[in-house]
């Protein structure tokens, strides 16, 4: 993996605040949209918060295995996304408060209001990605990653 593809794929992540994350737990598919945050030290990694006690988080534990694809903010015109099959979530190391907390504030616009809601009732996930498609929008670059 070079240096570009690397850019590429950040870049691509800088278009998006939302992704869809698809599961699946005993034939039923299920879909949530979700804000997410990323480190440039880390491109393998996404991060997202779930509410303490969810059916989600019951999900996640029983099965891991999920897809993603990330959502372009509205001003995005050639709708430029990551993609993603059989990534895993599991929970975070990291704390929304003391680790998470000031990236959302820097990526998310208006997170501070969904902070000041729940923020206390948020816990941290952490997406893994293995292979991934990049795809910087109509007619632009498009690459696959393996992590």
């Amino acid at each position: 993996m070079d240096k570009q593809d690397i850019e590429l794929l950040q870049q691509v992540y800088a278009t998006a605040d939302k992704l869809a994350l698809s599961t699946s737990l005993n034939d039923t598919a299920d879909v949530k949209v979700i804000n997410f945050v990323w480190y440039a030290d880390q491109p393998d990694t996404l991060y997202f918060s779930s509410v303490r006690g969810s059916n989600a988080l019951a999900i996640y534990a029983k099965h891991a295995d999920a897809a993603l694809i990330t959502i372009p903010h509205e001003s995005e015109t050639t709708n430029p996304f990551v993609r993603a099959h059989h990534v895993t979530v599991t929970p975070s190391d990291k704390t929304m408060a003391d680790d998470l907390l000031p990236r959302y504030l820097e990526l998310v616009p208006n997170y501070q209001h969904v902070w000041d809601a729940i923020g206390p009732q948020l816990v941290a996930y952490e997406i893994k990605l293995h292979d991934v498609q990049v795809d910087a929008g109509l007619g632009q670059r498009k690459i696959n990653l393996v992590f």
